[in-house]
């Protein structure tokens, strides 16, 4: 049975690979998740609640045109953002941290898509992204304020944020006094003790995703790693699941067959017995 989160992770997932696009892909691949990432911003303000939700309407509809140029656009390098973006259409529940994190990754496409129109002299759908930028900004913070508070006031034990410190100075020491710095980082700790609870080792976990862009020049650096583990799937839920899987394939395997059917003994077979 596919988790229900599984949309919002993809398209999460999807939105980062168009950000790399802009920045290092050929200009149609980039035009065609430009055209892609415009879709799904409807599907994303559609599948979400909450007062944000006007806030990415607004986006998408300031977005729609910065999706286009005088590029043709490579739509068969998009399929992974379209199929996602189709998933989300049709779910029927909003994962509560995890739109958030999507919410958190779609606010830097417009900002690389405003950067690449720049470099190329398309003002209006710079400046139309721009304008798809802020509304998203503005729609973040809605909805993410109160989470990152709720999920301060839910810090763990002292013993428990101590070795998690230990986890950051040892998985990235390059930006562990900016991070531990950080106003989210009491947030970050429950999210972290929230991921080790779903299976990860939460040093090995910080390397992964801290390896990832944007932490370099991020304002607030334990924001970004706590959406990037947040987005990350739970491992005991992905194990039992399997598990699940594997049972029933196995049930199936082992359900005794009837018999087959005697084949018809030939005439010359029923005379040599006689």
């Amino acid at each position: 049975m596919a988790d229900p989160a599984d949309p919002w992770r993809h398209t999460t997932t999807a939105i980062h690979t168009a950000r790399t696009v802009l920045d290092f892909g050929d200009d149609a691949a980039a035009q065609g998740h430009l055209a892609a990432f415009g879709d799904a911003l409807y599907n994303i303000a559609s599948a979400t609640t909450g007062p944000h939700r006007a806030e990415l309407r607004a986006a998408a509809m300031a977005f729609n045109r910065a999706r286009r140029s005088a590029i043709r656009a490579d739509h068969q390098a998009v399929t992974a953002l379209r199929k996602a973006a189709k998933e989300l259409a049709y779910t029927s529940s909003e994962p509560g941290g995890l739109a958030i994190a999507l919410l958190f990754a779609t606010v830097h496409l417009p900002r690389a898509a405003a950067k690449w129109h720049e470099q190329r002299g398309h003002e209006q759908q710079a400046a139309a992204a721009e304008e798809a930028l802020r509304h998203l900004q503005a729609g973040y913070q809605q909805a993410a304020t109160p989470v990152l508070a709720d999920l301060a006031r839910r810090a763990p034990r002292a013993a428990t944020t101590i070795r998690f410190e230990q986890d950051v100075r040892a998985a990235l020491p390059d930006h562990a006094d900016r991070i531990l710095a950080d106003p989210t980082w009491t947030a970050l700790t429950t999210t972290l003790a929230h991921a080790e609870t779903a299976g990860h080792n939460p040093r090995r976990l910080l390397g992964e995703v801290g390896t990832q862009r944007e932490l370099d020049s991020a304002e607030h650096p334990a924001e970004v790693l706590n959406w990037r583990i947040t987005a990350q799937p739970n491992r005991r839920t992905q194990a039992a699941r399997s598990r699940s899987t594997t049972s029933g394939t196995s049930s199936m395997s082992a359900t005794p067959r009837p018999p087959a059917t005697p084949a018809a003994t030939r005439p010359e077979e029923r005379s040599r017995h006689r």
